[in-house]
Order: structure tokens, then sequence, then C-alpha cells
């Protein structure tokens, strides 16, 4: 009997123990916003470019409690170089950042070229500590955040918004992804959906240097004929020339679609104009921009 009372009896503090060391680890746990942990001076931090779009962040935590930093979708880095201006960087995914009492960390971010007129950044480029970007680039980022997709789809709907490039260049070989993005980067402009689709490829290098070409072009246009005919489709420069192969094809009378495909690898940034005639008339023509 006095044995089991014992064994009850210890068990009872460990049973407190473990109560004890529970509660202090859960209260010893915040939950914080990135910016609110900087206006509580929680933490200090510094980001520094380790090549290309990709930063390292390195971040201190000041507090006796483990801190757990929730930098949200649309946090926006600044190019802090001075005069030698670099590309400012926007995160596109949430991040939760998790830091122990007194501990130092680095951390792995990355995010997409928001100054596509500036040079990409280099290694040992140094970085404002970050704040929200302005809200179309926000919603942009939480839809991103929520609908994942590739890198390259996903910088040139950054750059749609950030330097006003063509929503035509969102696409990617699942287009019914793609599409949907054109359908709400298109909302944020408040601009028709685009007519066509010109897949490019972006690549910003390690050593900073930005490379941006066209690679192929996309359009289902609506056309009419009186009567069967042969048509002849094709790209033409501002200055009337052919620039592409010729397609031909037998059309139907009545209203259809036309599906265009091109290759536009080479051609260089201007107005073109997709161009689908037979003998006799044009039937379809429109500019689009590379």
């Amino acid at each position: 009997m006095f044995k089991e009372e014992i064994m009850r009896a210890n068990f009872s503090i460990v049973i407190l123990g473990l109560t004890i060391f529970l509660t202090g680890n859960l209260l010893s746990r915040t939950e914080i916003s990135l910016q609110k942990a900087f206006d509580k001076h929680y933490i200090t931090a510094k980001a520094v470019c380790t090549g290309g779009l990709e930063l390292t962040y390195t971040i201190s935590n000041l507090s006796k409690d483990s801190l757990f930093i929730n930098v949200p979708a649309g946090w926006r880095f600044n190019s802090a170089a001075g005069k030698n201006d670099y590309q400012d960087i926007l995160m596109t995914r949430q991040e939760i950042l998790v830091l122990k009492p007194k501990e130092t960390k680095n951390f792995n971010i990355m995010g997409y070229c928001c100054e596509a007129s500036k040079a990409g950044p280099v290694v040992g480029v140094t970085y404002t500590l970050g704040k929200l970007a302005d809200s179309s680039l926000v919603y942009l980022a939480q839809y991103l955040n929520a609908h994942p997709i590739d890198q390259n789809t996903q910088q040139y709907a950054v750059w749609a918004i950030s330097d006003h490039k063509e929503t035509a260049n969102i696409t990617n070989k699942n287009d019914s992804l793609a599409g949907l993005l054109r359908n709400f980067v298109s909302g944020i402009k408040a601009e028709p959906i685009p007519w066509y689709t010109l897949l490019k490829r972006a690549n910003v290098t390690r050593n900073g240097n930005v490379y941006d070409y066209p690679l192929r072009f996309n359009a289902n246009v609506t056309y009419s004929v009186a009567q069967t005919c042969y048509s002849y489709c094709y790209i033409i420069d501002k200055n009337g020339r052919p620039v592409s192969e010729v397609f031909g094809k037998w059309l139907q009378p009545e209203s259809h679609q036309y599906k265009a495909s091109f290759n536009v690898a080479g051609l260089k940034k201007g107005e073109y104009t997709l161009v689908l005639e037979n003998k006799k008339e044009s039937i379809f023509e429109k500019r689009f921009i590379i």
C-alpha cells in the first residue's frame, strides 16, 4: 500500500512537471507578422543577394520567446545599392520563419523581379528589410501563393503589373492554368483579356544579366467568309514585310475559329500584325506586341 502511494505521488509529480514544461513552452511561442516583429523590436535583420533573384535574409531574435514570423506573399525587398540600383524583388509565396529565443538564423528567400528596366542583382548587393508592395502586386502575389504555377509564368505575371508588360506574355504549356492567371491580371489592370498569347522566356543570371526573348505566338481568331476559299496566314512587321512562314488552309463559309501558331524566336521587340487573307481580300488583321 505504502509503495503504491509513493508511485502515485511520483506519477503526479511527473505529470505536474510535464504540464509546467508544456505550458511554459506554449507561453514562450510568439506568432507574429514580420512587420510587427520589426515594430516591436523583437528582431533585427539584413538582406543580401546571393545571386539572381535570391536573398539570404539574416534575422536575429532579440526576445526570450520562440518566434514564428509570418512573411506574407507580396513582401517587397528594395535594392539598397545607391547609384548602382538593381531590380527590386517581390515574394509571391508566404513564408513562416521560425527562430528560437536569442537565435540568429539565415533564411533563403526567393522572389521575382518587379523592375524590368533595371539590372539584375549580383552577389553581395544589399537590400532593405522589406515592406508590403502596392495593392495590385499584393493581390497578384496572394493569387500566385494560392495557385502555384511555374516560375517563368509567374515572372511575366509580375512584369505585366509592375512594368506594364503585355498580359499576353502570361502563358505556358498548360495554358488552361495560365489563362485563369491572364484573366485575373487583366482584371487588376482593367483591360480586355488578350486575344493572343506570346510564350517568352526570362532568365536572370547569377551575374545580374537579364535575358528576355520570344518563342511562340498563338491565337484563336474568328473569321467569316461567304464561300469556300484558300487562305494564307502569316505575320508582318510594322513596315508590312512578312517575317514568318506562310500557312495555307482551306476556309469554309460562315464563321469559324482559325488557330494560328508561329515560331517567333529571333524576332526583335516591336509591333507586328497577324494577317489572314485569301487571294481577293483580307479576312483578319490585328496588331500585337513582341
